[in-house]
């Protein structure tokens, strides 16, 4: 007589445990390519300082007058624009060592400052220098600063500093005033003639 000896098959893992697996591993690859992809992303394409369509903005800047450059301050006429040529900042990209003027990105609340110096010296048999200039956002004077030195080596400067509401597209920039003689002073190492500015909120 022989006894039956029943062989129980494991149960087989349903298909949908097996796929559950399945796509946790490759989630888990996917996460990593996404992680890498994401620091390649930030490294080969930085966030833009400004989302102009959301008017946000890291807005700065600041700028000084070359020593090349101050010797071209003696041809400049009244009302004529007041370039500064190198940047110490330029954090949204948006002011011009060219035309000497800063465009506004974002409307906000911003502060402006500006130092001018002037030069104590005849150069050539000219004037002594004396500076008067205008802090303007387009066509309006929003500020104004004046600086003279009354005898040789007398450098004198003066700074000036205005916080207004300006809108994205103005242009901020000086020019000379109402009167003006000799040149400018500013040395790298020493005193500089400056303008900078700074959004402070929206």
């Amino acid at each position: 007589m022989y006894s039956k000896v029943f062989y129980k098959r494991p149960k087989p893992k349903p298909k949908t445990e097996s796929m559950m697996i399945f796509l946790c591993i490759i989630a888990s690859f996917s996460s990593m390519t996404a992680a890498v992809v994401s620091v390649l992303m930030v490294m080969l394409f930085p966030t833009p300082y400004c989302n102009t369509n959301a008017n946000t903005c890291n807005a700065a800047f600041s700028a000084y007058m070359s020593e090349t450059q101050v010797l071209a301050t003696k041809l400049l006429a009244e009302n004529d624009t007041i370039v500064f040529d190198q940047t110490v900042s330029n954090w949204d990209d948006a002011y011009s060592t060219t035309t000497g003027k800063y465009t506004v990105k974002c409307t906000g609340m911003y502060t402006f400052t500006w130092t001018i110096c002037g030069d104590a010296k005849k150069y050539a048999g000219g004037q002594l220098g004396e500076w008067g200039t205008y802090l303007m956002q387009g066509t309006t004077i929003i500020g104004a600063v004046h600086t003279d030195t009354e005898e040789w080596s007398d450098h004198d400067c003066s700074t000036g500093s205005v916080t207004r509401y300006v809108f994205s597209g103005d242009e901020i920039y000086l020019k000379t005033g109402f009167y003006h003689q000799g040149l400018l002073l500013s040395m790298k190492d020493q005193s500089r003639t400056t303008f900078s500015g700074w959004k402070i909120f929206e």
